[in-house]
């Protein structure tokens, strides 16, 4: 099956996706330093990459992010709740005959973390996608594994889609950012639009340690950039970098740029509570932005630091409400968090009026 034989009729009432993410849904406890724990928390890479996607989108086009999710039969309501609140282009797959996929975090000094299952995982595959044609169709996709998936899933989109190239975002699996793979990592770099691990994660390829300067951090994005040929100067490296923010350099270097994070300590509104998912929500920012602009980089890494900003305020994902019409997350709207980065980071040298007009909001 190609896109052009999906028949309109399969795709009635379902919105084509900006974004989608072959992510999974999982509910986590975390485990702290302090012997503290908190359980029942909505977590996994591809709900946070979602939530990012959806902060860019807002409600008029929150259809637009698409994802399969697996519910067990031991879902919280209030998670359930969360999800119908957002209002995505969700795939709700319901199974009382297993549990959710559930995940066990410890955290430790110096940044450690440590990750398991609980429960046995119900991975996103492209069978998935071809149960829900309209997914087949996405204008980008969010890959979070190994070299040899992401190639095996890139070979088998391009034949579904009728040679059709969709923007990919790769992220690198962190137990395969080793020696060992670095080969066949730079091998399929070619074949996606940005790479975008984090510091650590892209110096551990090098058998390296995290580096700890943007010199050093910028050092190790130029090892991958330059084989990043799939579009000329509209693929490229985005190196998550922590409290440093980002780093992207694209393929020839004509554009290389810092995006400090959202939160800087020296301001009274300084909150971070957990690290958790703050890469995730980058990328489905960055990717649903990068989109809506015509891949325009300075618009999709503003969204990415604004999405990973909101996402490390709590324990678990940003809280939506609403003000009539207006996503607020966490009581603030994309427009407010827009304004407020803009004001504080003037080195960027662009007004919010010019990222809203690119990003289609006004």
């Amino acid at each position: 099956m190609t896109s052009e034989k999906i028949n309109k009729n399969e795709l009635q009432n379902r919105e084509i996706p900006i974004y989608t993410s072959m992510g999974m849904f999982i509910i986590d406890e975390i485990h702290f330093p302090d012997n503290t724990s908190v359980h029942d928390i909505f977590g996994g890479g591809g709900s946070f990459t979602i939530v990012g996607s959806r902060m860019v989108l807002t409600r008029k086009e929150s259809k637009k992010a698409g994802w399969v999710v697996d519910i067990g039969s031991d879902c919280p309501q209030e998670i359930l709740d969360e999800l119908e609140r957002w209002d995505t282009g969700a795939i709700m797959r319901y199974d009382n005959s297993r549990f959710c996929t559930r995940g066990w975090n410890m955290y430790g000094d110096n940044d450690f973390r440590s990750f398991k299952y609980l429960t046995p995982k119900k991975r996103i595959d492209i069978p998935d996608l071809i149960e829900n044609k309209h997914l087949l169709l996405s204008k980008s996709y969010h890959l979070l594994c190994s070299p040899e998936r992401c190639v095996n899933i890139l070979n088998q989109l391009k034949t579904l889609r009728n040679n059709d190239s969709p923007m990919i975002v790769w992220e690198p699996i962190p137990d395969e950012c080793t020696p060992e793979n670095l080969d066949e990592c730079l091998a399929i770099l070619d074949k996606v639009d940005v790479l975008s691990p984090n510091a650590a994660e892209a110096a551990a390829f090098f058998n390296e340690n995290e580096p700890e300067t943007p010199k050093e951090c910028e050092r190790v994005a130029y090892k991958f950039s330059q084989y990043m040929t799939k579009n000329g100067d509209k693929s490229g490296v985005v190196l998550r970098c922590g409290k440093l923010g980002c780093f992207i350099v694209n393929s020839d270097k004509s554009f290389q740029k810092w995006f400090p994070a959202y939160h800087n300590p020296k301001y009274d509104d300084f909150k971070v509570i957990d690290p958790t998912g703050a890469g995730n929500t980058f990328i489905g920012a960055f990717c649903t932005g990068f989109i809506l602009s015509d891949k325009d980089w300075d618009c999709a890494c503003i969204c990415g630091n604004i999405g990973s900003g909101a996402a490390i305020e709590q324990i678990g994902m940003p809280k939506l409400t609403f003000d009539n019409e207006i996503d607020l997350w966490n009581g603030k709207s994309f427009e407010q968090r827009l304004n407020i980065y803009l004001s504080r980071n003037p080195e960027i040298k662009i007004n919010a009026i010019d990222v809203l007009k690119k990003l289609q909001r006004i």
